[in-house]
Parts: structure tokens; C-alpha cells; sequence
């Protein structure tokens, strides 16, 4: 499987990060780091502007203020397709397969314009499809006729095929049971550890967080509240009023 070597290239840093929608602050000077070899948890009420940070790293909207590199390159205000090839991938809270193509064919497209024979492809959808536990016996059914634990791991595969640097993953456990959602998190370990990429997983779930992260960012009303390991952020007062209410 692939194995990044330069592992200061999958450096993703943020910092000052501002959006702001007319009036509405969505993301307020937020600044953190994702490091190679981490899974890094962002959590944090909903409307907290955590999609809205993912949206500003992959170009989908454009930072008001503020920096993100990646590698030390800033790419704030780059085009969605430019950044996805300089390496950040990305799945979705709602699962986006494309319904009328196979296994193959939508993990295929992940790696879509970055080049290489077929036979590097297959191989590369191979590779993932080992990593990720998915049996090759199904690349050639429909994607939407798997199971939905299945669909949220070809998902991933599709995010991976590519090799990205980074690796921005959105509440993969929303639908599925306690067991797939263990599942999931042993697989980020292992991409992290084999991979050495920075994975940021956005993620309702603690008992996901605690179980598939290294550290975790906890934002509120767009700013970053708390950061640290999941126990520090777990017994956080600040953390816990956000939460739960003072």
C-alpha cells in the first residue's frame, strides 16, 4: 500500500481562519494544526462551523480572512479541483456514490485527471480495497446495492485511491451501528499509521472520537474553544457547557 515518505508535506495548518456569510460569523479566527500520522477530531455543537471549515480547506467557499497551508504552501482561495490534486480528499456527511456505477468505477473515480495507466489504477483500487477490508468480489456490483456500512467504506476508498496528503472526514459513523462504527475507527488508525497522512474527522459520536483520535479541536459559534487529547477536551468545563449547558 502506498506510503507517504515526505510526512511535512502532509502538513495541514489553519490559522486566523474568518468566514463570515453577510452578518454572520461562521468561522471566527480559528487556528489549529493537522499533523501527519494523527487522526485529528473537530467536534463541537451543530452550527459550530465545523463543515464550514472543511469547506474553506477543500475551496468550496472562500476564507474572509486567514491562512491554510498545506506542506507550508498556502492554498486559502485555490479552486476545489487544484486542491484536490495537490492532495486533500474528502468524503460527506451524506453518502455521495454515484448510483448507477459499480464498486469499481466510483472508487475509480476518485483517482479521476491525476493520471497513469489503467493497470496503475486497478492496482491502486486493489491496494485500497485490502486496506479497508472490502472483498474485490464486489467491485463489479452495484455501489448502491451494498450495505450501508459497505457504501461508507467505499466512500473512504474512493477519498484514498488517489493517495491524498490529507484526508478530511465527515461524521462517517452517522447511520451506522456500534460495531461498523468500531470498525471505522480501527480503519483510520490504520490508514494514519501506514499512511502517515493527517486525517481530521468531524464526528457527533465521542465514543468515536476517544476510540479513532489522536487530538481533538473543539469549536463553538465558529471559534476554537479547547484543544487537546480526548480526555483533556472530555473533562474541559467549557467543553462541557457548550455541550450541554452550564
Amino acid at each position: 500500500m502506498p506510503v507517504q515518505t515526505d510526512r511535512l508535506a502532509n502538513h495541514l495548518e489553519i490559522r486566523e481562519l474568518g468566514l463570515l456569510f453577510g452578518g454572520v460569523r461562521a468561522i471566527d479566527n480559528a487556528s489549529f494544526e493537522a499533523l501527519p500520522g494523527e487522526v485529528l477530531g473537530l467536534i463541537g455543537p451543530n452550527g459550530a462551523g465545523k463543515t464550514s471549515v472543511f469547506n474553506c480547506i477543500t475551496g468550496f467557499y472562500r476564507p474572509t480572512h486567514g491562512t491554510i497551508r498545506l506542506g507550508g504552501r498556502a492554498i486559502e482561495g485555490m479552486r476545489p479541483h487544484g486542491i484536490s490534486r495537490l492532495g486533500i480528499r474528502r468524503t460527506f456527511q451524506n453518502i455521495r456514490l454515484f448510483n448507477d456505477l459499480t464498486v469499481l468505477h466510483n472508487i475509480a473515480a476518485g483517482a479521476y485527471a491525476t493520471g497513469g495507466s489503467q493497470a496503475a489504477l486497478l492496482e491502486a483500487v486493489g491496494q485500497v480495497c485490502a486496506e479497508l477490508g472490502l472483498d474485490r468480489q464486489l467491485l463489479l456490483q452495484p455501489a448502491t446495492s451494498l450495505a450501508y456500512g459497505l457504501q461508507r467504506r467505499v466512500e473512504l476508498a474512493r477519498a484514498l485511491v488517489a493517495d491524498p496528503r490529507v484526508l478530511l472526514v465527515d461524521e462517517p459513523g452517522a447511520g451506522l451501528n456500534a460495531q461498523e462504527k468500531g470498525l471505522i475507527c480501527s480503519l483510520l488508525r490504520d490508514v494514519v499509521r501506514s499512511r502517515q497522512i493527517a486525517v481530521v474527522l468531524i464526528e457527533h459520536d465521542l465514543g468515536m472520537i476517544a476510540r479513532a483520535c489522536d487530538r481533538v479541536v473543539v469549536l463553538d459559534h465558529g471559534t476554537v474553544l479547547a484543544q487537546g487529547t480526548p480526555q483533556q477536551v472530555r473533562n474541559d468545563p467549557s467543553v462541557i457547557a457548550a455541550y450541554i449547558g452550564a
